[in-house]
């Protein structure tokens, strides 16, 4: 009998035991499961979650990101380079050369790489932007222009506007180029970049393409919005705001003068600032563009670098 009441305790302290054994196990299972399910809701999380946008960036990173829209300012200089070297000192600039996006992968399908379109010595021509920016010996800086006005449709007839002029060509003699490029250098340091243009149309010359590719970028904003304002899409208070020329600038009212002119005037009064300031906006340099504070910094790339800016002064601590 005491046996059989021994037999019976252990009976029942085996099913206790086995019943607390079997809710441990439900509730290491229920553990495990909600870890489990944490952990997938972690990771889903991390793959909706955008990576952190880090800076300074490879440019290849940069390059196949959407960073770059259409119709950006690029502003470059190549060290070591004599040409190069002379236009920054005619113009006191950290920049000897300016261009302008015009397409890229982010822009369209079939194009592996982002294409600049510039003046070159040879003419108007489309270059790799990763051939400045992977260049050592080169740096280059972004700057875009932003009004609510400059959509899709008016950034593309700004670069078509550039595309228009590809086939331009400049056939000079190799000396004779390099020695009316130096004989530009030099009057323009000594008499103005407005002066050094203009006499070189005075002697039927063409101004270099090496001193006049931000004026191609110059002329590209102007004539594209000059036919906005002749279409009636755009206010002719609106070309003030893309001329970057300081003193042709002054030289147009301002917005809330244009309100005295009645339509006609004021589109002739527009179409009669080009001609007039032709020189000037022609010799706009990479400084006038870099000066400008119509143009809004975004990017330094060096080194194989790219760096975020919004300012001037930032650029130059980055520069010296």
């Amino acid at each position: 009998m005491r046996l059989h009441i021994i037999g019976l305790i252990l009976l029942v302290f085996i099913i206790v035991a086995a019943v607390f054994s079997l809710g441990d196990g439900r509730a290491t299972r229920t553990t495990n499961e909600a870890a489990v399910q944490t952990t997938a809701q972690g990771d889903a999380a991390a793959t909706v979650n955008p990576r952190r946008d880090v800076w300074p960036k490879p440019v290849d990173e940069f390059l196949a990101g959407n960073y770059l829209e259409r119709a950006d300012v690029v502003l470059t200089r190549r060290d070591g380079d004599f040409t190069s070297y002379l236009i920054r000192w005619a113009t006191n600039s950290p920049f000897s050369h300016a261009a302008m996006v015009f397409t890229g992968p982010t822009f369209e399908t079939g194009v592996s790489g982002t294409f600049v379109i510039e003046a070159a010595s040879g003419g108007v021509d489309l270059t790799n932007l990763k051939d400045y920016a992977t260049d050592k010996s080169s740096f280059v800086a972004i700057k875009r222009f932003k009004q609510s006005w400059f959509d899709e449709n008016k950034k593309s007839r700004v670069r078509g506007v550039l595309l228009d002029k590809i086939k331009s060509s400049y056939n000079y003699w190799v000396i004779g180029r390099i020695l009316r490029n130096i004989w530009f250098g030099v009057q323009n340091k000594v008499q103005g970049k407005e002066r050094a243009v203009e006499n070189f149309r005075e002697n039927a010359w063409t101004p270099p393409n090496e001193f006049i590719c931000s004026g191609l970028v110059q002329l590209g904003f102007v004539e594209a919005v000059l036919e906005y304002i002749k279409s009636g899409q755009l206010p002719p208070s609106s070309l003030k705001q893309v001329v970057f020329h300081k003193e042709a600038a002054t030289r147009l009212p301002d917005a809330t003068d244009w309100s005295y002119f009645d339509a006609e005037t004021a589109q002739s009064t527009a179409a009669i600032f080009r001609e007039q300031n032709l020189y000037e906006l022609e010799s706009v340099t990479p400084q006038d563009l870099a000066e400008s504070d119509k143009l809004e910094w975004l990017y330094f790339i060096r080194g194989g670098l790219v760096h975020k800016i919004s300012t001037y002064e930032e650029l130059k601590r980055k520069l010296f």
